[in-house]
């Protein structure tokens, strides 16, 4: 990750959540759709098994009004009645493999028209392939007042094999009969594995299209993404470059200013210094007094020059800056500014006045120089004011002149006259993480606001 760069960063800054999010909601989705197919495919399996045990019920009542002439006769002739009954059950059928069979309750096989092999049996302890006590089952069912079901296995003729089924038996309390009838559900079964089927399939479907649709956007977010960040990238580099170009123009014009001044003033005052001192080594022997002239003229050039040494120091770095603080050295550097040209510099000072930590004062105090020397050699200002307002949590800098003014867009952007200090005042700023801002209008002045944090 740190061999990155950070354009790429903040590319997978963007693309990362995305994806992320993406697949929660794809995996949401999927989820919602998968439960709520699940119930309603369980909804539509419960109500056509509840429409197949109706059907089956509506059968045997439809059975039982079949016998019902023969069956309210029984108290005249029981057997010939039962007989009769037998015959209609054996020859009633609801379609292909319905048909309908009666047990006594003591679980002897009465009839049975599709294996009548077993008629005159007794099943009662007989179970299914799932261990079911079937006959027992429906004979129980059968006694209650209106019927019951009882789900079971039993062989399907027309496949030849055993299928899963649904029983309703009823009561012939005069006859102590059972009654039944069963509807196979092995084409319910098939139904609703076909509607799972095409469920998971659209869920499927689904799946795929957010799945693509998700993809598309990351690309289309990612390429998006990816310009916006060249591009921003880009002028970011290019703003830096150019900040770092004129930072080291500021730093190249304070250093030719120094080397100017050290080479014209102090160099040629050393020099003149020295050529008296040669006069006086030659001149000691032969003409005193106009020795002691030479020699009192090199020792004021000489003090002269530890003065313009100490000034060119000074203003490199300010000992009352470091002794004193920053507020100090920026009333000692308004009122010098105040004496030696035709600016009359206020200083004014408000809220706390602690020290700062050191390398801070002395970008401050390099904002308010650079400052106060574009003043001086650019607005043609006649007053200027230096206010600071200094809390726990941030220091507030405001340079104000009644100068001439200028385009101050164009001069930050594009350079100019003056520029490069504004350049070094923006670099410090943005250094300390600070905001810097020129307002100036012509023939009105110029206002210098600085915002430094200082937590």
């Amino acid at each position: 990750m740190k061999s990155l760069s950070f354009k790429t960063k903040i590319l997978l800054l963007v693309i990362i959540p995305l994806v992320v999010v993406s697949l929660l909601l794809t995996m949401l989705t999927v989820y919602q759709a998968k439960e709520l197919g699940s119930r309603n495919v369980e909804k539509f399996s419960d109500m056509i098994f509840d429409l197949r045990r109706k059907e089956l019920k509506n059968y045997t009542s439809l059975a039982t009004s079949a016998i019902k002439h023969v069956y309210n006769k029984s108290n005249l002739d029981i057997l010939k009645s039962q007989a009769e009954a037998k015959e209609i059950f054996r020859n009633l059928e609801f379609s292909e493999d319905g048909y309908f069979f009666v047990y006594d309750y003591d679980g002897v096989n009465v009839v049975h028209p599709k294996k009548p092999q077993l008629e005159g049996k007794n099943l009662f302890g007989f179970q299914d392939s799932n261990g079911v006590f079937l006959i027992q089952s429906l004979i129980s069912k059968a006694r209650l007042l209106e019927g019951g079901y009882t789900d079971y296995v039993w062989d399907k003729p027309s496949k030849g094999r055993d299928v899963d089924k649904i029983g309703h038996s009823v009561g012939l309390e005069e006859w102590k009969w059972m009654l039944g009838t069963g509807l196979y559900t092995d084409d319910l079964e098939d139904a609703v594995a076909d509607i799972k089927a095409e469920v998971n399939k659209n869920i499927t479907s689904t799946l795929t299209l957010i799945t693509l649709l998700a993809a598309f956007c990351t690309i289309v977010v990612g390429l998006i993404g990816a310009r916006f960040t060249m591009f921003e990238g880009n002028l970011a580099d290019e703003k830096f470059q150019k900040l770092s170009k004129k930072a080291v123009e500021s730093q190249e014009e304070e250093r030719g200013r120094v080397s100017h001044e050290l080479q014209k003033g102090i160099n040629t005052a050393l020099y003149a210094a020295r050529s008296k001192l040669v006069n006086v080594a030659k001149e000691s022997s032969t003409d005193k007094a106009r020795a002691k002239e030479d020699f009192i003229s090199a020792v004021s050039i000489l003090d002269k020059t530890i003065q313009e040494i100490y000034r060119i120091s000074g203003e490199l770095r300010p000992e009352i800056l470091d002794t004193k603080g920053l507020y100090s050295a920026i009333t000692e550097l308004s009122e010098k500014v105040s004496v030696e040209n035709d600016v009359i510099v206020v200083f004014t000072q408000a809220g706390e006045n602690k020290r700062l930590k050191a390398d801070l004062e002395t970008s401050i105090y390099r904002i308010v120089q650079e400052a106060l020397n574009n003043i001086v050699d650019h607005s043609h200002s006649s007053e200027a004011s230096i206010k600071i307002n200094q809390t726990d949590r941030m220091l507030n800098l405001s340079i104000q002149d009644n100068g001439s003014g200028f385009n101050a867009k164009k001069v930050m952007e594009k350079g100019g006259k003056g520029s490069v200090g504004f350049t070094d005042i923006q670099v410090r700023t943005q250094s300390l993480g600070g905001y810097f801002h020129v307002f100036s209008t012509k023939e009105v002045g110029t206002l210098i606001r600085v915002t430094i944090p200082l937590q």
